[in-house]
């Protein structure tokens, strides 16, 4: 092959612009049931049932004894500030463990073992396992949290509260579920179809400007969610420091909402599903983690939101196993950044995207920023294939080889970057290539537009094709 430059076409790329825009929970629940209940007036989903009660309710500061429901308290010893070896045995959905609220409130609870059951209703609140709100601080430690029933909650964090979690098991199992047994019909009661999962209860919950952290903690579910978030009212942020999160029949690891923050350390992942949803303008950081995940790694989507949203995605090292595509990306921005992991896909499919069929999804409608995927210092056996029709896919390889196929992608080669292509593949240049960063096994051509028309065999025994 020589060893002149192939030119790569000037081109102008998008930039990103912020998207400044909040949705509230007003404005959520009406975008949902404008789609969903059309004609009907909004239901508040939020919201937990008027006769909900904690067996401990810390009120501003103070054990609120006369607002707690010490008939479901089996041991343990309660103070403003501290509750010790807490014994809580619930059978109805209104009835949970440890609520506090208010900024004053700042309490431990060490040694808990909390068992709920029944139906519940809203997010949070009285008749979760353990939440807080309104700018309380809790302290989880050596908890063991079983819950078992609808919309049953084990911990949840929001209006301002901050939840911290340390060497504890949270486990929630939701109600029966699957294709031989009807779906309860409740707003909100199961995950929207479009997430392609199933499942009734979520096992955390974080929302509206909380902040939570989990460490050396294993958190659970059948089905649904086992780290979720929900309308941020502007900030939340979720993060989790070697902890085990698996998720046994159908449902995801972890949610970023729009003005969702969430990072994970050293986690593992063990997942039915999908370890991450990344929805609208939020972003996720995976640092070290490993995942094993029966569809995807993460799938990003933007609904009842704006053009401009992006989602950040960060991964820095670790090991990633996936049964379909690693990534799809449906109709949404996005910024993927994946430096030295060990990633793949039985499929054969690293990042996929496709135009959204959800009925809420956001429409372009005009410039976007696009879907930019950037990988560092990896060596990665896969295709990367755009089928997004609203927007352009940008790549850059650095210091990469990338073995596998290329779709409809406008390709950055920076220094010791290779393509080896293992089938046909489609790909625009955006600045300059060396001939020898592209080869291609035999019988396969690469299309590529750059600034001259040439043909070059490859040492695979393909050939690239240059067109204007």
């Amino acid at each position: 092959m020589e060893t002149k430059k192939i030119l790569g076409v000037t081109l102008a790329k998008p930039e990103r612009k912020e998207c400044t825009n909040l949705l509230t929970m007003a404005d959520i629940i009406q975008g949902v049931n404008a789609v969903l209940n059309p004609g009907k007036p909004p239901v508040n989903w939020f919201e937990p049932a008027k006769d909900a009660i904690a067996a401990v309710h810390i009120k501003d500061g103070k054990y609120d004894e006369a607002t707690s429901n010490p008939s479901v308290v089996y041991g343990g010893e309660v103070s403003d500030n501290e509750v010790k070896n807490l014994k809580v045995v619930a059978y109805k959905g209104t009835e949970g463990g440890v609520y506090a609220e208010g900024a004053a409130s700042d309490v431990t609870i060490d040694g808990a073992v909390i068992s709920t059951a029944g139906d519940g209703q809203g997010i949070g609140g009285p008749s979760a396992a353990a939440a807080v709100k309104y700018g309380a601080h809790m302290t989880l430690k050596n908890a063991i949290i079983d819950t078992n029933g609808r919309t049953r909650y084990s911990t949840a964090a929001e209006e301002g509260g901050v939840l911290r979690v340390y060497d504890s098991i949270i486990y929630s199992h939701g109600i029966p579920y699957g294709d031989d047994i009807e779906r309860p019909s409740a707003l909100m009661s199961t995950p929207p179809p479009p997430l392609e999962i199933d499942g009734n209860t979520r096992t955390h919950c974080s929302m509206s400007n909380s902040t939570t952290y989990f460490y050396d903690s294993t958190i659970i579910c059948d089905g649904w969610a086992a780290l979720s978030t929900e309308s941020s009212e502007g900030y939340v942020y979720l993060e989790a420091n070697n902890c085990d999160i698996i998720c046994t029949k159908s449902g995801y690891g972890a949610y970023a909402d729009p003005a969702c923050h969430d990072f994970f350390n050293n986690c593992r992942f063990d997942m039915s599903n999908m370890a991450a949803i990344i929805a609208g303008n939020s972003d996720m950081t995976f640092n070290d983690c490993e995942a094993d995940c029966g569809t995807y790694f993460a799938l990003t989507h933007c609904v009842n939101g704006w053009k401009e949203e992006v989602a950040d995605f960060t991964v820095n090292g670790g090991r990633i196993h996936t049964k379909k595509e690693a990534v799809l990306i449906k109709s949404h921005n996005a910024m993927i950044d994946l430096d030295g992991v060990d990633i793949s896909s039985d499929e054969g499919v690293i990042v996929h995207t496709i135009f959204n069929d959800d009925p809420c999804k956001t429409p372009a409608d005009g410039d976007v920023f696009g879907v930019n995927v950037n990988m560092t210092d990896m060596d990665v056996k896969g295709d990367l294939i755009h089928e997004d029709p609203e927007r352009d896919m940008w790549v850059k390889l650095a210091s990469t080889t990338l073995t596998g196929g290329i779709q409809n992608a406008i390709v950055k080669f920076e220094p010791g970057a290779k393509f080896i292509a293992t089938k046909d593949s489609k790909i625009t240049l955006f600045g300059e290539c060396d001939p020898a960063q592209i080869d291609a096994f035999e019988g396969v051509t690469v299309t590529v537009k750059g600034a001259e028309e040439a043909t070059f065999d490859c040492p695979g025994g393909g050939k690239v094709v240059v067109t204007k």
